[in-house]
């Protein structure tokens, strides 16, 4: 049997705050709580979408705050994740200023993002090529806490590698106006995120 633990790994894709679950929390986490210059260990992206385009985005200062993984135990795996919100990036500085202010994240006030990955289930898989895990993600954003559901796949067992994705509605976090026909600038609700995480 292989039996491993996992305190630092390296993540790439979209969204490890969304891996094996996401919590994001209500009080705001002073920014300064991060060590500014210090490489995240892997990437975390999001794809937001309007009538008219879509913008890839990433988050360049984030960090695993507590992770536990054993492969003989999977039912008890966790993984807690910061994300410094000011850090996000879509290539354009003008569209990205916007998205810091109240009228989206509201970094000034939320500057912090936690999301905690828990709760593995093996979903049954008839070719047996992968294994395939539901998952939670407790995400608290933007002074809003929900659980959310998505899946991750084993891809490699030597290193361990994961890939996933999830969707996360921002209206539920009061993150955005709603979009409609009249505002086709306005990105949709639903905020697809994506990872590859390699331990």
């Amino acid at each position: 049997m292989t039996r491993i633990k996992i305190s630092g790994f390296r993540i790439h894709g979209l969204v490890w705050a969304v891996l094996l679950g996401c919590a994001l929390t209500v009080a705001p986490v002073v920014a300064e709580e991060f060590e500014t210059g210090v490489a995240p260990p892997g990437t975390l992206e999001f794809v937001g979408k309007n009538l008219i385009m879509k913008a890839k985005g990433t988050f360049h200062e984030w960090r695993v705050v507590e992770s536990s993984v054993d492969l003989d135990a999977i039912d008890d795996a966790f993984v807690l994740v910061e994300v410094q919100l000011a850090s996000l990036d879509t290539g354009i500085e003008r569209r990205d200023d916007h998205l810091r202010t109240s009228d989206f994240f509201e970094v000034d006030r939320y500057p912090v993002a936690r999301v905690r990955i828990h709760s593995p289930q093996l979903i049954p898989d008839e070719t047996n090529e992968q294994l395939r895990f539901a998952v939670r993600f407790d995400v608290n954003l933007h002074g809003f806490e929900k659980t959310l559901a998505g899946e991750i796949v084993l891809i490699e067992t030597n290193p361990l590698v994961f890939e996933g994705n999830l969707t996360i509605d921002r209206l539920e976090f009061g993150v955005g106006p709603k979009p409609g026909f009249w505002s086709p600038m306005v990105p949709k609700a639903e905020i697809p995120v994506r990872f590859r995480v390699e331990l």
